[in-house]
């Protein structure tokens, strides 16, 4: 009971927030239902941030915090998921050995200084738990258009032409990338053909090798 109390505790309940919306992603990650974008950070974050309102001196900062955090070097959601499980941690341990000996009942004030307080040590422990992942993610420098012409599999449950991902094999660990079918539903396990890349949705679109599905 005392273990439920602080998880919902004002200090603590947006880490516990975010930690089981990553956990309930995961889930349906492994289950095919939503793509697993793991396959390296290729989002520019130069291209893609607007910050319309604010000066280039802003901008510039703004990027340059990104950057620092590994944002721009490893995958969104795998820079998530690791933040999500520190700043929990760090939210739930301080609450439960020292904030709440001292606010038993914080007020809205007093809690958004423990959340902000928790969140300035949880930010440089993420990037420090992220630096060593860097070198994992750097496949995306391959180029796009390199892969066109290349077999790969089908990892999620199914492939449409909404969703889907597929494995592609490297000489180290294998590429997990996202893809759509040109009309076609794919089960897990076929072989297809990487046919072109469209850049607006950054996915991938596949084509079947043969007409037969087989094991993963």
């Amino acid at each position: 009971m005392e273990l439920f109390t602080n998880l919902i505790a004002s200090p603590v309940l947006p880490a516990t927030v975010l930690l089981g919306l990553m956990v309930a992603w995961s889930f349906m990650a492994m289950l095919g239902a939503v793509d697993l974008d793991v396959g390296g950070p290729d989002v520019d974050i130069g291209q893609d941030l607007d910050l319309s309102v604010g000066s280039h001196a802003t901008e510039g900062m703004a990027l340059l915090a990104l950057k620092w955090l590994n944002i721009k070097n490893v995958p969104l959601v795998v820079w998530l998921g690791v933040f999500s499980v520190i700043w929990w941690f760090i939210s739930i341990s301080l609450w439960s050995a020292i904030d709440s000996r001292i606010f038993t009942d914080p007020g809205w004030f007093w809690s958004t200084l423990l959340i902000l307080k928790n969140l300035a040590i949880s930010l440089p422990l993420a990037k420090l738990a992220t630096t060593p992942m860097k070198p994992w993610f750097v496949v995306e420098k391959i180029g796009a258009t390199h892969l066109i012409g290349q077999e790969c599999q089908i990892s999620s449950l199914e492939a449409t032409p909404e969703f889907g991902q597929v494995r592609f094999r490297t000489e180290g660990a294998p590429l997990l990338l996202n893809v759509r079918t040109d009309g076609q539903h794919l089960a897990k396990g076929t072989k297809v053909w990487i046919t072109h890349y469209d850049a607006q949705h950054r996915v991938y679109i596949v084509s079947p090798t043969t007409t037969e599905s087989l094991p993963p």
